[in-house]
């Protein structure tokens, strides 16, 4: 049988620092060794030596407040226009950023350019701003064509559907971004069943299938993220792009910036033995074999594996989730919601079985066993309000703590569809993501579920020993 179930993997690399919680913002971002404004004031002095320094300290200020003024004015015509944003230009130094405000603190804000990828900008730097624009457009798929083949070069192409544009090895892209149309419309069939209406997304879809190991390596570290040798993709919120790379033989993903441990490949192992599947009935020699017959046979003829397919869905779930509202791009997101929900969506039953009643069709195999073997090993009474609490289980118990995420964010999808639906809208606000403590983190959920969390473990635990 091919082996299809792998660790699932796919880490969503976020901003190494929370914004919002911030006096200044990410500084690993085209800094300046001297910043712009000093370095601009440190010119203007020579050039008028006699001039004394309470007046260049009074310039400063003057500068700084310039630009907050711009910036607020252009929050509060977005706030009077609806989704409606002007355009703005910041240089800092010899750099240029043009794009929409997306978000901005005392002495920061964070930028998105037409292609969507995000900017985070000190005020301290800017030398100079201005409004481009009334109304801000993103990149179309048009314009974003020739970008892509300019970047990557001879051997690639790029193909587009509605939602996205994928640049692969030449010959491979039609078959890639249908898989990756497919699972929009998989995201998007499940909450629309469940009365929770998606909204098209404001970027085009990036994702970008790499020929080999060697060039995705090269590229993530030229990104600055942080990935292992067994890493399959990624998503990464800051520029928005899905990047993977066309898998030659087995591989087993990690955290970025660590190495994949014996234990980790241990469970690698145990989801992929083939005796496990037998527990449930929906599961075929081939599990995505459905998604690629009479559907879709120019992806079945590209000869897409089952991992790396598995692997696109899981990575393409946390872009969607990040732009349509689910995940906060600049703010906080708890990483069992992240997680949990790639984890849920990344198995085929979630589109094929969107509609069906017995929830064990849109069951995620893998995970499913691997949360059964947590309950029958280690995992602690009442364990609900120490997972949602923080990250930390993911630090010290990555395997089990991806089979919690899966198991709990699948059992409130299934038993209260629409209470998660307006939780992962609150969690995104960014009037919570931008402060999010481990307190709110509790009371949240306890507001939006249920103020009895051992109940809630309890019942969670009692529905996966009736699920057959």
């Amino acid at each position: 049988m091919r082996e299809w179930m792998s660790l699932a993997i796919a880490w969503t690399l976020e901003p190494a620092l929370s914004l919002p919680t911030l006096p200044t913002p990410m500084t690993n971002l085209h800094v300046d060794a001297q910043p712009g404004v000093d370095r601009f004031l440190a010119a203007e002095s020579e050039a008028h030596p006699r001039r004394p320094k309470w007046l260049w300290d009074k310039h400063a200020a003057r500068v700084m407040l310039s630009v907050l003024t711009l910036l607020t004015l252009v929050t509060d015509s977005s706030a009077i226009a609806g989704d409606t944003q002007p355009t703005v230009e910041l240089r800092v130094g010899d750099d240029k950023y043009e794009g929409r405000i997306a978000d901005r603190g005392k002495n920061w804000c964070v930028l998105y350019d037409r292609s969507g990828r995000m900017h985070t900008i000190n005020l301290k730097d800017v030398t100079k701003f201005r409004r481009i624009s009334s109304r801000f457009s993103p990149h179309t798929f048009r314009e974003l064509r020739p970008e892509l083949l300019n970047e990557f070069g001879k051997g690639y192409e790029v193909s587009t559907t509605r939602h996205y544009i994928v640049c692969a090895p030449t010959g491979k892209a039609r078959g890639y971004v249908n898989v990756f149309e497919q699972t929009w419309r998989r995201f998007h069939m499940y909450f629309a069943v469940r009365g929770f209406k998606m909204p098209d997304p404001e970027f085009p879809l990036i994702a970008v299938v790499l020929k080999n190991q060697r060039e995705f390596m090269q590229f993530a570290q030229g990104e600055n993220a942080r990935v292992g040798a067994g890493v399959l993709g990624y998503y990464w919120s800051r520029h928005n792009r899905v990047i993977m790379y066309e898998e030659r033989g087995r591989s087993v993903s990690a955290l970025p910036g660590s190495p994949v441990s014996s234990g980790e490949r241990l469970l690698a192992d145990a989801l992929r033995d083939t005796r496990h599947t037998g527990t449930n009935p929906f599961v075929t020699e081939d599990p995505w074999a459905w998604a690629f017959g009479d559907s879709d046979e120019i992806a079945l003829r590209s000869g897409i594996n089952a991992d790396l397919r598995e692997t696109m869905v899981h990575e393409a779930t946390h872009q969607l989730g990040y732009n349509l509202g689910l995940h906060n791009r600049t703010g906080v997101n708890p990483k069992w919601i992240v997680e949990g929900l790639a984890t849920v969506f990344e198995t085929p039953g979630m589109e094929k079985h969107a509609t069906a009643r017995a929830a064990i069709k849109r069951v995620n195999t893998g995970w499913l066993y691997g949360f059964r073997k947590f309950i029958n090993t280690s995992r602690p009474e009442s364990y609900l309000e120490q997972f949602i609490r923080d990250d930390a289980p993911f630090n010290s118990d990555m395997s089990n703590a991806y089979a919690q995420a899966w198991a709990l964010s699948f059992w409130l999808i299934e038993t209260r569809p629409r209470k998660y639906a307006a939780f992962l809208k609150r969690m995104a606000s960014p009037e919570v993501s931008g402060q999010l403590t481990s307190g709110q983190r509790v009371s949240i959920f306890r507001e939006s579920f249920g103020d009895n969390l051992r109940m809630l473990d309890i019942e969670m635990l009692r529905y996966f020993e009736r699920l057959k």
